[in-house]
């Protein structure tokens, strides 16, 4: 078995200042996107991706989209407004609902996803399909570390 050495100050730093880089030009990027629906902003992909899972209450999906139960619930209201999501009583609690994606919600999520596939398909244009996976690879084992980082990070809270 081979020994590990740990990732050096100077590396992390620039993958630090990259991942700044990164997300500033995801944002910037956003307007470029072409909409799936006029009801959704990129605020709302996080709660209708959760909701595709299956039917779940607001607390639960808050906690799937990284975001607080108010803020969820209100983007919840919007997307119900929109014909998106559905609110269906809980069997295990009648006096609670669980969020459920309607057939439109499901074909924005299809558009949405069509549409991030053609995007990053014209972005990486000159990259070769095994470049892509190497990148898919890596991509999936940092936000793996990140969510076991961020569970140790809730436990200690706890």
């Amino acid at each position: 078995m081979q020994a590990t050495t740990p990732v050096g100050d100077g590396t992390t730093a620039l993958i630090g200042a990259e991942l700044v880089r990164l997300v500033k030009l995801l944002v910037a990027m956003r307007q470029h996107m072409p909409a799936a629906h006029p009801g959704v902003d990129h605020t709302h992909y996080p709660v209708l991706f959760a909701v595709a899972a299956g039917p779940m209450r607001v607390s639960d999906l808050a906690g799937c989209a990284h975001s607080d139960v108010s803020t969820v619930s209100r983007q919840v209201s919007h997307l119900v407004t929109h014909g998106l999501l559905a609110k269906l009583p809980d069997p295990d609690d009648r006096r609670a609902h669980r969020v459920t994606l309607t057939d439109e919600g499901r074909a924005v999520i299809d558009r949405a996803v069509a549409a991030r596939g053609a995007w990053l398909a014209s972005v990486m244009a000159d990259w070769t399909d095994a470049d892509a996976r190497d990148f898919l690879h890596d991509l999936d084992r940092f936000a793996t570390a990140l969510e076991t980082a961020k569970a140790g990070y809730e436990r200690a809270v706890r």
